[in-house]
């Protein structure tokens, strides 16, 4: 699967397609193997065949892994459980794609689908998106692979894009460069902000300032007034945070000290 040096393709293709072989960043490679999957990929994946969550890479090799300031697939080949998120941290493949939706949503499909047991849940768990709780009190790393996955295409399609603003804005401000980064990044795929000039490495004034402006253009010149958010996003009518949601889970943040090794 691995091409050791670009050789026929350029340099920034080679590096895109995670320096693999052709075809190899497709369910190609999974196919080579798996070869009676492609009769029975639809039931497999209870996804429509042409659709994100039935991409291998997707729910067996999701992002899990930052570098390079971004969301990087895990090499480790696994399926989606909301245990495993529940001990310990690390983002499912189905949230990391159905960003508005709780962990008991995907708690209830994966039973429903491949019998996997339903976990003892929290009222959060079953009431708040599980990227939602992630992007507000999870540590830089849960939060930075958060942050650069809404600003991932597949997953605004699926999760829609309108609750996403308040959330990136946030994020601008955060305390760590690599997360303000990537909610820069991923704002900038959003409509209206696509040129919206931001430093992350600026200081705390200039940060808090730079949130402002772009909050008062998405409030003020951007936002769809007829939008409607979803309560799991925990996003009122008006389009702002619901203060005790917000205050509850931002006061829970895990702050302690995380250094990601390049």
């Amino acid at each position: 699967m691995h091409l050791d040096s670009p050789g026929q393709t350029d340099a920034k293709t080679w590096a895109r397609t995670g320096q693999l072989k052709p075809k190899m960043d497709s369910d190609t490679a999974c196919l080579q193997c798996h070869k009676d999957m492609s009769a029975r990929l639809v039931a497999h994946t209870h996804h429509a065949a042409d659709s994100s969550g039935s991409r291998c890479y997707n729910c067996h090799m999701p992002r899990t892994t930052f570098g390079l300031l971004h969301a990087m697939r895990s090499h480790q080949v696994s399926s989606p459980t909301v245990q495993e998120s529940i001990a310990y941290g690390r983002p499912n493949a189905c949230n990391l794609c159905h960003l508005n939706e709780t962990l008991a949503w995907t708690a209830q499909n994966l039973h429903a689908w491949y019998n996997q047991p339903v976990p003892e849940l929290s009222q959060d768990d079953r009431t708040i998106a599980a990227a939602v709780q992630m992007i507000l009190k999870g540590d830089a790393g849960q939060r930075a692979l958060i942050a650069w996955g809404m600003g991932w295409e597949s997953a605004q399609k699926i999760a829609g894009r309108d609750w996403l603003y308040p959330y990136l804005i946030y994020g601008l401000t955060d305390s760590y460069a690599a997360v303000r980064f990537d909610a820069w990044k991923s704002l900038q795929t959003l409509p209206g902000f696509s040129d919206f000039p931001f430093t992350f490495t600026a200081a705390d004034d200039s940060l808090r300032e730079a949130a402002t402006r772009a909050y008062e253009k998405w409030l003020r010149q951007v936002r769809d007034v007829n939008a409607v958010y979803r309560p799991e996003t925990a996003i009122d009518s008006d389009g702002r945070f619901q203060q005790d949601v917000f205050r509850r889970l931002r006061s829970a943040r895990d702050e302690k000290p995380i250094f990601l090794a390049e």
